[in-house]
């Protein structure tokens, strides 16, 4: 193998080798990179373009607009299955009415009209859901850094209140000290004034004598 060529990648989906690197498209599938090719992003994005025109879709399912086909979430516009169909029609998408389909087909002759058109689309559907995954990071990115603020406002509160109630216990054991010192000292002062009184009286007695 040469190390100057890289081995050509496989669809992570069906594990199909395409014969261009360019027919492989990064996806966000399931919250995970994946790489798929064209025609297994378009299965595994069914709904959200045209089967027919592959054109990709920006609102909601219309019903007089658009037909959903009776298997699948595929859906398509009703002008391009079938101008003159009636609101009961019932559209089958061609991925189911054909086994054997695929989305995306290269000849000899290279790309055409249509596979050009197919190839855009599944370009188009690979940004989209790159786009809205960086968006869900960026959200979940912005939900933990609230979060960690809150936290952060949460540990500060609570060292504060420790520090608080550490200075009311400190304040508490100085005034008990100090009243310790204080009636040691009234101790003291009244012994002091029983022994001058003693000495006093024997004093005095002696003076009787």
């Amino acid at each position: 193998m040469n190390p100057f060529h890289p081995s050509p990648e496989a669809c992570d989906c069906c594990g199909v080798t395409p014969t261009s690197p360019l027919f492989l498209h990064t996806i966000s599938y399931r919250a995970i990179n994946r790489r798929f090719c064209t025609n297994c992003v378009l299965k595994q994005q069914q709904g959200t373009f045209c089967p027919i025109c592959f054109e990709l879709f920006n609102d909601s399912f219309i019903p007089n607009i658009h037909l959903m086909c009776i298997r699948c979430p595929s859906i398509a516009h009703r002008s391009c299955v079938l101008p003159s169909s009636t609101p009961d029609f019932a559209f089958l998408c061609p991925a189911c009415a054909d086994p054997n389909f695929s989305y995306f087909k290269v000849d000899r002759r290279g790309i055409d009209f249509h596979a050009n058109k197919v190839l855009a689309a599944a370009a188009q559907i690979s940004a989209n859901t790159l786009t809205r995954a960086a968006v869900a990071i960026r959200l979940d990115a912005e939900r933990r850094a609230m979060v960690a603020v809150g936290a952060r406002k949460k540990a500060i509160e609570a060292l504060e209140l420790f520090a608080d109630v550490a200075a009311k216990e400190q304040e508490e054991g100085s005034s008990e000290q100090e009243d310790d010192s204080e009636q040691s000292q009234i101790s003291h002062s009244l012994l002091f004034l029983e022994r001058r009184q003693m000495f006093v009286c024997i004093k005095g007695f002696a003076v009787v004598l």
